[in-house]
């Protein structure tokens, strides 16, 4: 799965990619990626690793949720991929 929000501050566009990607070890990592629309390379990426399929989708969502609230929106629909 994979999901990128955007918010527009004073002009700066500014994303934030979730993605849900299985490991080798039967583990379940979420990557968020995050920085300016405007630049080519990342501000950052963080990777976490979680045992289950679940405990990370109940990660992602609620940093969704924080997201929101800093005033990102959805700019497409979750991928499957």
């Amino acid at each position: 799965m994979k999901m990128t929000m955007i918010r527009s501050v004073k002009g700066r566009v500014r994303y934030y990619t979730f993605e849900l990607i299985p490991n080798l070890f039967g583990e379940w990592m979420v990557v968020r990626t995050y920085g300016s629309i405007k630049k080519l390379k990342p501000t950052g990426v963080i990777r976490e690793i979680y045992d289950s399929a679940e405990v990370a989708a109940e990660s992602i969502q609620s940093l969704i949720n924080a997201k929101l609230k800093k005033g990102y929106t959805n700019r497409c629909a979750p991928i499957n991929g």
